[in-house]
């Protein structure tokens, strides 16, 4: 049993094989790869560990988080669809026939059923984007709530202050509550930052790449084994029906919100060929922590809350249909603080209605 462990060990290690191209190479994928070779009496997972630990193939050793003292507003996700994630990862570079290739490339994960989206871009500009997140959409359905760190293109980057973003606006228009985490605060974006690593590590330095095209259909079948053939520690058979987020997705399908029929950016390019969305009614919110002058920095503009609330948390919403900043703290939601906050122009209702849930 020691020799079959390490034999898949190293057989893992090699990713010559296509079962090994995209897998890790832990106790927990070998005790499932035993499991599907149908191996009598397959050890457990921490047994696994031990060999692998006797033998001197112990894994990475995981850095310690230190936990912030200061109460955070989380977002609470029971089931797919409750929130969703987005990050941006670059500027990384492909060394191709023509010269080296510069690309970003766009990531959004369901926080609780854990399906994942990429696309991969030469730019990130605003349009992009929106091109990634209405792609993601119609792959996993529209969230209640997406969360997103401070990326000026989706911001729009505080230049005016009271401006909205093609971004925010195109979740506005579908119904989503927008949510920023603090600035310089990653670890707040917990799941999409673990796929970004994972995905790096197995996609962008695992192969080569002569071509973006080439890096986009690798990083296609690399989803593929994510949500089919790679058990997720986090889905249990018992609670879910099944370890896997691909087919988990599939059974919800019809329970998820989706995109009006036909919807297209097409309606909504100007006669420079810009993308000028309308300003629906809803919401949209970042998430600051007050410094030791007790404000606040949203979006480019400073906001006066309260001293002795330096090194905490609050939450200012937006709320386009009343044009008001509102700043909340404590676990009650309770407003603190009111600003106005004048959006010019006509606010129209949004495409899809408005998911009502708590925070």
């Amino acid at each position: 049993m020691v020799k079959k462990i390490l034999s898949i060990r190293a057989e893992l290690e090699a990713h010559k094989s296509r079962r090994a191209a995209f897998s890790g190479i832990g106790a927990e994928v070998i005790h499932w790869e035993l499991i599907q070779r149908k191996v009598c009496l397959v050890p457990s997972i921490p047994t696994i560990s031990r060999i692998l630990s006797r033998h001197g193939k112990t894994g990475r050793i995981k850095k310690k988080r230190t936990n912030s003292t200061q109460p955070y507003p989380y977002i609470a996700a029971k089931q797919m669809g409750d929130l969703q994630q987005t990050d941006i990862v670059g500027p990384r570079h492909l060394r191709g026939a023509n010269g080296i290739i510069r690309f970003y490339s766009f990531h959004t994960v369901d926080v609780a059923g854990h399906t994942v989206f990429t696309s991969q871009f030469t730019d990130k500009q605003t349009i992009s984007l929106c091109r990634h997140m209405v792609a993601t959409w119609r792959f996993m359905g529209i969230p209640s709530v997406s969360q997103m760190d401070n990326e000026m293109a989706a911001t729009g980057g505080g230049r005016y202050p009271y401006s909205i973003s093609q971004v925010i606006r195109l979740y506005l228009l579908l119904g989503i509550h927008m949510v920023f985490i603090p600035q310089g605060e990653p670890g707040r974006n917990a799941s999409i930052e673990s796929f970004n690593e994972l995905w790096q590590e197995r996609v962008l330095r695992r192969h080569l790449y002569p071509s973006i095209a080439v890096l986009r259909r690798t990083s296609e079948r690399f989803l593929q084994y994510y949500h089919y053939e790679k058990p997720h520690r986090s889905l249990t058979q018992k609670e879910h029906g099944t370890r896997f987020p691909g087919v988990l997705r599939d059974s919800l399908w019809k329970s998820f919100r989706h995109l009006p029929k036909g919807f297209s950016f097409d309606k909504y390019i100007d006669s420079h060929g810009h993308l000028n969305l309308p300003i629906a009614k809803g919401k949209f919110s970042f998430i600051r922590k007050v410094d030791a002058h007790g404000r606040i920095e949203v979006n480019g503009t400073s906001y006066f809350i309260r001293r002795k609330l330096e090194g905490q948390y609050v939450i200012a919403t937006i709320n386009t249909h009343q044009k008001r900043l509102a700043v909340k703290q404590g676990s009650k939601n309770k407003i603190i603080k009111s600003f106005s906050f004048p959006i010019r122009g006509r606010i129209i209702v949004p495409l899809l209605p408005i998911t009502r849930r708590k925070s």
